[in-house]
């Protein structure tokens, strides 16, 4: 269990007078308890939902499946599982779960009080369960209100994201080694999540945008059929998850020799990315920050990139601190922002470059090094 997430969870609870907690939102559940769920082939037909995290006083019980009950019980929490997969009886993933919470409930029948739940996660036949085995408490609604908590990381959560973070690095260094004319985004796509995979000695969720020529004017994709020229540019934007932490980085590449158009906007994106990089700081706004790297694009008569200028990582590829115009959140030390300023242009092509930086206490730290190797 990660202390720190239980004490921030803890005055939260504390704060909303609850008697106990009911959480669904898988991100959070991985955060205070370490578990995270496998989603490399996708939802699995034997399960029944998301893993679900109930805690009332000292007590916390994480209810998932018996095929995950062994990688469950290693993050040192109590486990309940209920059977997903046999062959002795129908597939009935939903219903044992169902069954199983009801389970977990039935000595929490005199509750009362307020019992905060994350509904947006949770599969709906569960409502009524719990609201049958909880007759005597109110239902208060958590979702958004733990998201927030977790932007803060502790000093145990910042050492798993660098190694993530080391992962994003090797990747780009990949990239550069594999790249050359004739090959295909999916062939670079597969050489480089072998390597990734090789490097971690496991199975990895990687996301990626990895696209070349003139699709990287349309900011990003999943890798095609494409095949590569001289003189393309290749957006690579890694996305690896290890240990239940997402490493994220974003390189642009070039076969042989840039254009000189697109010379200058990497040249332009990098400025842009450094600036940003220097004004990270505790007590600056994240729409500021968004206005300081979008400011640096316009200025030089280009047009401004459509998505966001930076995000928080964590057991999320994207959480708080959003940055983006809307987003009046202050920077704190401790967390951990991707910053990722680009510009794209129909008729030449696109760039898109990304750094993480750890919010310092009197600036930042580059946690990042695949730009300045």
């Amino acid at each position: 269990m990660n202390q720190h997430a239980l004490e921030r969870l803890a005055d939260l609870t504390k704060a909303q007078d609850l008697a106990a907690v009911l959480l669904s939102n898988p991100f959070n559940v991985t955060w205070l308890t370490g578990y995270a769920p496998p989603i490399q082939t996708g939802p699995s037909p034997f399960e029944g939902g998301p893993a679900l995290l109930w805690l009332r006083g000292e007590r916390s019980v994480l209810l998932t499946s018996d095929m995950e009950s062994g990688p469950a019980h290693l993050s040192g929490i109590e486990v309940q599982d209920y059977v997903a997969y046999t062959i002795d009886a129908p597939i009935a993933g939903s219903h044992n779960q169902a069954e199983a919470l009801r389970l977990l409930l039935g000595p929490e029948k005199a509750l009362t009080g307020k019992v905060g739940v994350e509904w947006a996660y949770l599969p709906a036949p569960f409502v009524e369960i719990l609201m049958d085995a909880l007759p005597g408490a109110s239902m208060v609604t958590l979702d958004g209100w733990i998201d927030p908590l977790r932007a803060v990381k502790s000093s145990d959560e910042i050492e798993l994201l660098r190694a993530s973070l080391r992962l994003c690095d090797s990747a780009q260094r990949e990239v550069r080694r594999l790249l050359h004319a004739g090959i295909s985004e999916i062939e670079l796509w597969g050489g480089l999540k072998a390597h990734l995979e090789g490097l971690a000695s496991s199975r990895l969720p990687v996301l990626a945008d990895l696209v070349a020529g003139g699709r990287t004017a349309e900011i990003g994709g999943l890798p095609g059929d494409y095949h590569l020229q001289d003189g393309d540019p290749v957006i690579a934007d890694i996305v690896p998850r290890l240990a239940g932490y997402w490493g994220d980085n974003a390189g642009t590449h070039f076969v042989g020799q840039p254009s000189d158009a697109l010379a200058r906007i990497y040249r332009q994106v990098r400025m842009a990315l450094q600036r940003g990089v220097e004004a990270v700081r505790p007590g600056l706004r994240a729409c500021d920050l968004d206005e300081m790297l979008r400011s640096a694009i316009r200025e030089q008569g280009y047009p401004v990139y459509p998505h966001h200028s930076g995000h928080g990582i964590g057991t999320s590829y994207h959480e708080e601190p959003r940055i983006v115009p809307y987003n009046t959140v202050t920077l704190e030390p401790g967390m951990v922002v991707a910053l990722e300023p680009g510009i794209y242009l129909p008729e030449t092509g696109g760039v898109r470059l990304e750094d993480v930086v750890l919010v310092t206490q009197d600036g930042c730290e580059l946690l990042t090094a695949h730009l300045i190797e």
